[in-house]
């Protein structure tokens, strides 16, 4: 676990609606528990890290969120200010360049610069200098989902092979080192134990190894549903005889107590749900030969620093585990 929380970059990947945001900040606190400054770093979201810890809603700007962990929700808008000033040096230049009305319109015409300024941020965030040194020893891209991730890691090689030698190709080329270096950056790809998340996570891993030349490190399977009725316990035997008790299918519902049904109903939910993903975690570990984890479904009705934390515990003893094994 070690090596892997070491890393510099992380990349956290995956379907929509799988949990990334979630395993994205349990991952930054457990790095920052670590005593390493972390960065969590997402961009164009709704932002759901100042709920998570507890704090206002995280902005553009840097916000503290625990000690040695910030967060930071970039917009198109203020990483193209930053890289612009990055170039031309001076506040003053960079109004007159990129906010005049002519070079704003050019710039909004260009296919894909909003995500490589995006991504540009990210990188630039792992270089980023303080008195001297790193500003940050960690940065935990909280990516888009799959398919707009893959759009935006394929941007620096886009550049490569068709923009001019310069700073833009200086920087892609700069981007494109970091992200395919395992010994700096480690993808953590997240999906759930279901047929679609399942079959998503094996189509990308495969393109971000064979189209880009990254390699996912660790993949980690969120809301993974409790065993609460394993074969031949007393539990699976009670809701075997409630289930045998219960009217026939078109028999009198009324002489069922309401209370009991719906406890049978809900437990016979429960019990198909893990069964289900009983049986995709079998599949996960069978097609993806990669270190994986699992992290528990919260019946919870918000997720607040108690659930963080949580499961920030839960992922670090995971990813000890993978290591281990």
């Amino acid at each position: 676990m070690a090596s892997l929380l070491d890393k510099r970059f992380f990349l956290v990947v995956g379907k929509g609606g799988v949990g990334r945001s979630t395993v994205a900040a349990a991952l930054a606190d457990t790095i920052a528990r670590r005593k390493r400054r972390t960065l969590l770093y997402e961009c164009n979201a709704n932002d759901r890290y100042g709920d998570f810890f507890g704090r206002p809603a995280v902005g553009p700007e840097l916000t503290r969120l625990k000690p040695e962990l910030y967060a930071v929700n970039a917009t198109p808008a203020s990483a193209l200010e930053q890289y612009g000033l990055m170039i031309l040096r001076f506040k003053r230049v960079y109004k007159m360049v990129f906010e005049n009305r002519l070079t704003r319109a050019f710039l909004r015409a260009i296919p894909g610069l909003d995500d490589y300024a995006l991504l540009g941020k990210a990188w630039w965030h792992t270089t980023e200098l303080e008195s001297g040194r790193r500003r940050w020893d960690t940065v935990v891209f909280d990516m888009p989902a799959s398919g707009h991730s893959l759009s935006m890691l394929r941007i620096p090689n886009s550049i490569l092979d068709t923009v001019p030698e310069g700073p833009l190709t200086r920087d892609a080329r700069s981007i494109r080192k970091l992200l395919t270096d395992p010994s700096q950056t480690a993808v953590i790809l997240v999906t759930l134990a279901e047929e679609m998340p399942t079959n998503e996570a094996r189509e990308l891993t495969a393109t971000l190894a064979d189209e880009l030349g990254i390699q996912v490190a660790q993949v980690v399977i969120n809301q993974v549903y409790p065993e609460r009725f394993e074969p031949g316990s007393t539990s699976a035997k009670v809701l075997d005889a409630l289930a045998q008790a219960a009217p026939a299918a078109g028999g009198d519902q009324a002489q069922t107590d309401p209370e009991l049904a719906a406890l049978l109903a809900h437990s016979q939910l429960a019990l198909g749900r893990r069964r289900l993903n009983q049986r995709y975690l079998a599949e996960l570990a069978k097609s993806l030969p990669i270190p994986q984890c699992q992290l528990p479904y919260l019946f919870v009705p918000e997720m607040g620093p108690a659930e963080l934390e949580h499961l920030a515990g839960i992922l670090a003893d995971g990813l000890r585990g993978a290591a281990d094994d």
